[in-house]
C-alpha cells in the first residue's frame, strides 16, 4: 500500500511539474510591457512570459523600441531561441507565418517591428549611469554585453518599413 501511494504521489508530482510548462505554452496569457518596464522594474517581470513590442536590431538579434519616452533605466536585450538555452524553458518557438515574414523583411534589409513574446530573464540594468545587477548571470550574448534576454516564444503583429536609402 505504501508503494502504490508513493508511486501515486510521484506521478501526481511529475503531471503538475508538466502541466505548469504547457501551461505557460498554450493558455497563460503574456503579460504586455515596453521595454522601459523591464528595465525599470526588472524583478517584477524576471521568468515571466511578457510581450514587447520593439525593433530588431542587428546581427545579434537585439532589440530596442525608439519610443523616445523617458525612462529611468536601461537594459540591452537580446533574443534567443529556446534550444539555446538551458535548461529547457518549457515550451518551443512557435514557427509560423508571422515568424516567416519576420525572417524573410529582415534577410530584405528592411526595418522590421514585431511583438516579442516569450520568457524574460535579466542579469543587470543601468540607472544612473551605474550598473545594477539583478540576477545571478553575468550577462548574456557574447562577452555578456546585454543585460536581459527574451527566451522567444512567439513573434506576431510584424510590421516591415523599407530603409531609406542615403
Amino acid at each position: 500500500m505504501r508503494i502504490w501511494c508513493s508511486y501515486c504521489v510521484m506521478l501526481l508530482g511529475l503531471w503538475v511539474t508538466i502541466g505548469q510548462g504547457h501551461a505557460r505554452e498554450l493558455g497563460v496569457p503574456p503579460i504586455k510591457v515596453t521595454l522601459c518596464d523591464l528595465a525599470e522594474h526588472p524583478e517584477q517581470y524576471a521568468g515571466k512570459i511578457v510581450a514587447v513590442r520593439a525593433s530588431e536590431m542587428g546581427e545579434d538579434f537585439w532589440i530596442e523600441d525608439f519610443t523616445n519616452r523617458d525612462c529611468s533605466a536601461y537594459t540591452p536585450v537580446i533574443v534567443v531561441y529556446p534550444d539555446q538555452i538551458k535548461p529547457d524553458p518549457g515550451f518551443d518557438l512557435v514557427r509560423d507565418d508571422a515568424f516567416n515574414k519576420f525572417f524573410e523583411d529582415v534577410r530584405k534589409g528592411m526595418h522590421v517591428e514585431a511583438t516579442y513574446e516569450g520568457r524574460f530573464d535579466v542579469a543587470y540594468v543601468w540607472r544612473d549611469h551605474k550598473r545594477i545587477c539583478v540576477g545571478s548571470e553575468k550577462g548574456y550574448g557574447k562577452e555578456y554585453k546585454y543585460g536581459a534576454r527574451v527566451v522567444l516564444r512567439r513573434l506576431s503583429d510584424v510590421v516591415s518599413h523599407p530603409v531609406p536609402r542615403k
